[in-house]
């Protein structure tokens, strides 16, 4: 799989597992005031350890750092399951009382504890595993003259010799220009 779609796909997973995040506190915050003082304080604590959390598991993974794939994959496992749990509770209260629009936002709670699902395998995927194993803090030894530099297109990291650089020259990954017309002048 190309270098670039991993990039996308980790980004992707980033991303929805902190709109999971927030839509899991969301429901916590709603099930806190709803309920009496004991329990709203249970929720909110609940859901204040669950946000923080999953904002270390949620850096973690976005710097790529061993064995967070495992804790990610623990941390989507819990949300799809609260997600599940919390559809069909609300499913049942809909039946019993009757309200469509209860219904409606039951199964939606229930889609997304799928879609949360769904992302498991991604990152259980070879290819994945194998691009995320890597890390972004390998080390690499640099020839002389040689320096580090970010590709204004993809923000791909390599490892340049600047005065061999020319106009010509593209970025290995995104396949754009590394110098533009005017700073070569």
């Amino acid at each position: 799989m190309d270098e670039t779609k991993l990039v996308q796909i980790h980004r992707h997973l980033l991303i929805f597992s902190l709109l999971d995040l927030g839509l899991l506190c969301l429901i916590l915050y709603v099930v806190s005031m709803a309920s009496g003082s004991v329990l709203g304080g249970f929720s909110l604590g609940i859901g204040a350890l669950v946000l923080f959390y999953g904002l270390v598991i949620s850096n973690g993974f976005r710097k790529r750092s061993a064995g967070y794939d495992l804790k990610y994959i623990s941390l989507l496992s819990f949300a799809a399951a609260f997600f599940i749990i919390v559809g069909v509770i609300q499913g049942i209260l809909a039946l019993l009382s009757g309200q469509i629009f209860l219904l409606i936002q039951s199964m939606m709670i229930l889609f997304l504890g799928w879609a949360t699902r769904r992302r498991i395998s991604t990152v259980r995927h070879p290819a994945f595993v194998a691009w995320f194993a890597r890390g972004v803090d390998t080390t690499v030894d640099l020839r002389p003259a040689e320096v580090y530099a970010t590709c204004p297109h993809c923000t791909s990291l390599l490892a340049v010799i600047p005065e061999k650089l020319g106009i010509e020259d593209r970025c290995p990954n995104c396949e754009g220009f590394l110098v533009s017309s005017f700073e070569e002048e």
